[in-house]
């Protein structure tokens, strides 16, 4: 009696989180402007998406600001994880590895209204690259955690030590001895990163500046007007994307 009923209520949870999922993508193949009612099987969603430039350059900036955050908070949670892992005695370190959690406790509206409101102060403009910066703030603590639990791991094997009494520099010893074993961790923070800014709104609404549309302030700006159901047919493909990272990030997680 417990297993079905521990199974009915898990099954309730996964209805409850994908069957919205599962409409959407019917519907994606919906021959009828509205989702209402269904008219028949149709492909001309996926073919109108391909020729939507306003929605194709929503997601190509969307694309090019996750990689870039990705990026940004890959080093500085490398160089973050790496000066906790390998100098764990330096002053002041419970209160760094603290602060590196904050954005992940923080309510984002928050954060978008603290960083709006520094920048402005500031007079830093809003473009592009505040943008960024303010996506790989939000995704610090991912990569941070990460990449930090893999060279944890790997300090009891003093591979560094013995590389530098065979005469190589710290830097050479960190560049060919522990950069290459903690690859899978970066990568699979920088996965997660890129995940992040990807879905990203209110840090968007907040920080993007004149001319920077990203794909979610894109659909939440046509809500008011009407979806078409070529959102349906881009939300399926950002959901395999989605996927696909995600399967990414759990091999990754295996190899390390």
């Amino acid at each position: 009696m417990k297993s079905r009923t521990l199974a009915a209520y898990c099954g309730g949870i996964y209805a409850f989180l994908y069957l919205p999922l599962a409409v959407m993508f019917a519907f994606s193949f919906n021959d009828a402007k509205r989702n209402v009612v269904w008219k028949g099987f149709t492909l001309k969603w996926y073919q109108s998406l391909l020729h939507n430039a306003e929605l194709l350059g929503a997601l190509g900036t969307t694309l090019r600001l996750a990689l870039s955050a990705s990026l940004i908070a890959s080093l500085l949670g490398l160089l973050a994880s790496y000066a906790m892992a390998r100098h764990p005695a330096f002053r002041g370190r419970g209160l760094y590895a603290s602060m590196l959690s904050v954005p992940l406790m923080m309510p984002e509206i928050v954060m978008g209204v603290g960083l709006l409101s520094f920048l402005v102060r500031a007079k830093i403009p809003l473009n592009f690259w505040t943008l960024a910066f303010a996506h790989a703030l939000i995704a610090l603590p991912y990569t941070a955690s990460s990449i930090r639990a893999r060279l944890l791991a790997l300090r009891d094997s003093r591979l560094e030590d013995a590389a530098m009494d065979l005469g190589a520099t710290e830097w050479e010893a960190f560049w060919k001895i522990t950069l290459p074993l903690a690859r899978p961790a970066i990568l699979s923070g920088a996965l997660l990163a890129f995940t992040v800014s990807f879905e990203d709104f209110v840090t968007s609404f907040f920080i993007a500046g004149i001319g920077i549309v990203t794909l979610p302030i894109k659909i939440y700006s046509m809500m008011k007007f009407g979806v078409t159901p070529e959102v349906n047919a881009m939300a399926c493909c950002l959901l395999a994307l989605t996927i696909l990272l995600l399967a990414s990030n759990r091999l990754l997680s295996r190899r390390d």
